[in-house]
């Protein structure tokens, strides 16, 4: 139950900052959502910026080879979440 509101609240977290980032409205979004066909306007190198400005706002680093993985909502908070856990923040 207590995973189930960290989940939610990280989400919330991680769309707060696409929308800050993208400037634009995304509570459409879903954990479901692919990150590269589901906003409006995100384009290869945009995604990449994404990934940096998030690196800055969830204090983790995304590689290479992790960014390639990573296609939905819920495979970024997954990662997130446990990129934080490796190094002991909280979510």
């Amino acid at each position: 139950m207590q995973d189930e509101k960290q989940d939610r609240e990280l989400f919330a977290r991680i769309t707060e900052h696409i929308g800050e980032f993208m400037e634009r409205d995304v509570s459409y979004l879903t954990p479901q959502s692919h990150i590269g066909n589901s906003i409006e306007g995100m384009s290869s190198l945009k995604l990449v910026e994404l990934l940096l400005y998030l690196e800055d706002c969830f204090s983790v680093d995304f590689d290479e080879s992790v960014m390639e993985k990573i296609e939905t909502l819920q495979d970024l908070a997954d990662y997130i979440r446990g990129a934080q856990a490796v190094s002991g923040q909280q979510a």
